[in-house]
């Protein structure tokens, strides 16, 4: 599954690099991320569509359930909707309504995953090859806080099989997020695209444009910092 991932670029530089309008553009361009970590529910930069234009705007990391009591019940609940498995999203409750008509990408410089060797577990830092970003494809809603009133957007990764370079990293789980190309963006962002269209998009991508090195095995208490995505010998 993806948990941990990096938007280590500005704000203004995904909206540039997507042509899209980038939405509360003060309270956007500080926050980067070498390390993201999905329980700590960040916001995080996404591409959506809005009346077929493209905008740039954080959103919360962790699906926030309709049916939460208050904020507070909804984020802990969100701990379970981090990733959106491919396979059963148009089934489950807490996704089938967003995947029909609510898709974004999350623009990262890479993302995290362990693999197991010999009981222990090893942080790998999975990276594109050549172009700046990976898309991965999500899911997002609206929740409205009882308390206040105000709505607050949060987002799913949608997750697939894990392709060859994957599934010998994540080589327990065997899984990935959903990687699309930029050439499938306006597809995906669309509301009206079929299910049809949207079961092929989420297909797991091949590993032409990934790549992947260890990074420190106390990535956890690294935390947000460069350090983080560093490489590290395969023996250390």
């Amino acid at each position: 599954m993806c948990y941990r991932a990096t938007q280590t670029s500005k704000a203004y530089e995904y909206a540039d690099y997507y042509s899209a309008q980038l939405i509360d553009e003060a309270d956007l361009n500080d926050q980067i991320y070498y390390h993201a970590n999905g329980f700590a529910h960040p916001n995080l930069v996404t591409i959506a569509a809005n009346e077929g234009a493209r905008q740039a705007e954080r959103m919360q990391w962790g699906l926030l359930p309709s049916w939460g009591k208050s904020l507070e019940d909804a984020v802990k609940q969100s701990n379970n909707t981090l990733n959106a498995k491919s396979e059963t999203i148009f089934e489950k409750p807490s996704f089938k309504k967003s995947i029909l008509t609510k898709r974004c990408i999350v623009p990262v410089n890479g993302f995290f995953e362990y693999k197991e060797v010999d009981k222990d577990k090893l942080p790998y830092f999975i990276h594109p090859k050549e172009h700046p970003y990976f898309n991965l494809a999500c899911i997002y809603g609206l929740f409205k806080d009882p308390g206040t009133g105000i709505w607050h957007k949060s987002f799913s990764i949608v997750t697939a099989p894990a392709n060859e370079l994957m599934a010998s990293i994540h080589n327990v789980k065997l899984r990935q997020p959903v990687i699309i190309s930029n050439e499938q963006i306006n597809a995906w962002l669309n509301p009206t695209t079929s299910q049809e269209e949207i079961k092929h998009l989420m297909e797991p991508c091949d590993d032409t444009n990934m790549a992947a090195y260890r990074v420190d095995r106390e990535l956890i208490k690294i935390g947000n910092k460069p350090e983080a995505i560093a490489e590290v010998p395969e023996t250390i």
